[in-house]
């Protein structure tokens, strides 16, 4: 009998291991996604209900959970990392802010305690590692009637890349190939379909997209970090040659900038999905 994408749980035998040795960096280095896209969320959120609950899968280190907490949402953060997870409760802590984070993942969120009746659930940047159809299925066992699904993307599709994409893509592949890898020891599920795609194909069929055009700022070394926040290019893949990248990355970037100011304009989107 052949098994589809749907009746498989996840795309990955470890996806705990994704995105190892990457939290540190990630909540150091991450920019934030334009504060109109998550207040947005917020917005739907508290439209549904005056006590919004919702999930965040693959929180990582908490970045949209502790947004979403700060405005009243109660939020359960899931990711399948032990690790980003510690990293998402210092943030926490750091900031007084109460989050009940959950190691897991999205194509089991449906047997997670307590989180039946959610407002609505927040996918970001995220929803490439995971089984789209299946997540879907589990949210629609989970999100309560009118809630909704909102899925966050810094980049949005067929938006242009940082200038300075090309040039990073060069130094990367002298170090770890041009083939994207999730983690160690995992090659990367290429996607098939957008996002919109997929939601369309889903309970969450009536669908929306919001993009945000916004200016990004790095200086050299926020630059350098950044790569280091991706599992194709984690200090665990990098392993001893992970210095040596760093310093490779920095000349090639100051060749074409010598100011070590990064700055472009770039679209990021929110995709909603409704139950019709």
């Amino acid at each position: 009998m052949v098994t589809t994408q749907t009746e498989r749980t996840a795309l990955y035998a470890d996806a705990g291991r994704i995105f190892q040795s990457t939290a540190d960096h990630y909540a150091r280095y991450r920019l934030p996604y334009p504060l109109f896209l998550t207040d947005t969320v917020v917005g739907l959120a508290h439209r549904h209900t005056a006590a919004p609950r919702m999930v965040d899968l693959g929180c990582g280190p908490g970045p949209v959970s502790l947004a979403l907490a700060s405005r009243g949402v109660d939020v359960i953060g899931v990711d399948p990392s032990g690790e980003m997870l510690a990293t998402a409760r210092k943030q926490a802590a750091a900031r007084g802010l109460l989050v009940d984070w959950r190691q897991g993942t999205g194509e089991t969120i449906a047997d997670q305690h307590g989180a039946g009746g959610v407002s609505g659930a927040v996918i970001a940047d995220a929803f490439h590692w995971m089984n789209r159809p299946r997540v879907l299925q589990q949210l629609d066992q989970i999100v309560a009637p009118g809630g909704f699904v909102a899925v966050l993307c810094s980049h949005a599709t067929g938006a242009p890349r940082p200038w300075w994409h090309d040039v990073i893509a060069t130094v990367r592949a002298r170090y770890v190939g041009r083939v994207p890898a999730a983690g160690i020891g995992q090659d990367y599920v290429v996607p098939q379909g957008d996002h919109q795609a997929l939601l369309k194909n889903s309970p969450f069929a009536r669908t929306s997209v919001i993009r945000a055009e916004h200016t990004v700022r790095y200086t050299l070394d926020e630059l350098v970090g950044v790569q280091f926040t991706y599992a194709y290019s984690s200090p665990a893949l990098l392993g001893d040659r992970t210095e040596e990248f760093a310093e490779d990355m920095k000349r090639s970037l100051l060749a074409v900038e010598p100011s070590g100011v990064f700055e472009a304009d770039v679209t990021a989107a929110l995709i909603l999905g409704w139950r019709p």
